[in-house]
């Protein structure tokens, strides 16, 4: 009997236990993504960030920068021309025609209602009177347009403004990587290119970069191992190529040549982690998330 109750008592903690881990590897998926759209939404912002900053850059200096100093002091310091409105555009004749209507409408409905005749100049249907009519019976006053004018600004009053909290020093830090409740500081990397084009046009190209085991630090190895995986396979990647990925994953290529490597994927169309730009073909700067 006492036999009986001890493997009953087992089998209850043999399947509590794989009760357990089936889901948590259920779980872990869910967890993962979680995290990972968390992260992924604060370096888009940054990414955003920079791409403004490297525009703007562009438009004052004709090419873009590899430099975060060089960007953070261009903030700081630069000017740019930005245009303003001056004067309102608004058509005041027509929204006093449409206010003059409506109001005439209701006038007719009341009277209507209370049967008494309609008459008089009041319940004109202004909505078909033309702009000079309106104005000539005192309705409404012309508003002059103001054409929009130049005006040359500090690049830090106006760039950026609208982005609650922007600090220019942390233009550079990749964000909201945390490994065991501990803050880590990553740095974002930029490179810069000049595409000639087939008429011999020299265009200017940047791309910032962060990889998937960067911004994704402290998260499951196993998620992130399979979502770069699946970025790379979608690259026509050389045999190689192939070859230099098995190394790396299985952790057998040194220092030095994980670093050329790092280079290298980033000129692959597929990149495996987050980029905005391009260093290969111009691309409207756009962001691989988008």
């Amino acid at each position: 009997m006492n036999r009986k109750i001890i493997l009953l008592a087992v089998l209850i903690v043999v399947i509590i236990g794989l009760a357990y881990v089936f889901i948590n590897n259920m779980s872990k998926p869910i967890k993962f993504n979680s995290a990972y759209e968390m992260r992924k939404t604060k370096v888009v912002e940054r990414l955003k960030e920079i791409r403004a900053l490297q525009q703007a850059y562009k438009s004052a200096k004709g090419v873009y920068t590899e430099s975060f100093d060089t960007l953070e002091n261009f903030y700081n310091t630069g000017k740019m021309q930005t245009l303003r409105s001056v004067g309102s555009l608004d058509d005041s004749a027509t929204q006093a025609r449409t206010k003059a209507y409506e109001k005439n409408y209701d006038e007719q409905q009341r009277l209507i209602k209370a049967r008494r005749p309609i008459k008089g100049e009041r319940l004109i249907a202004l909505v078909d009177m033309d702009d000079d009519e309106v104005v000539d019976k005192g309705l409404a006053v012309r508003k002059p347009i103001i054409d929009d004018v130049k005006a040359v600004v500090k690049i830090d009053t106006v760039l950026l403004a609208d982005r609650p909290g922007f600090d220019i020093a942390s233009l550079k830090y990749v964000p909201g990587v945390e490994v065991n409740g501990v803050v880590e500081t990553h740095e974002f990397k930029m490179k810069t290119a000049i595409k000639e084009t087939i008429s011999k046009v020299q265009v200017p190209l940047f791309a910032v970069f962060v990889p998937n085991e960067v911004f994704l630090k402290g998260l499951d190895r196993q998620q992130i191992a399979n979502l770069s995986d699946e970025e790379i396979q979608r690259n026509d990647l050389s045999n190689e190529e192939k070859e230099k990925v098995r190394l790396e994953q299985e952790g057998k290529l040194n220092d030095s040549e994980r670093k050329i490597f790092a280079e290298e994927k980033m000129k692959w169309e597929h990149y495996p982690g987050l980029r905005v730009g391009s260093i290969n073909n111009p691309n409207n700067d756009a962001g691989n998330w988008e």
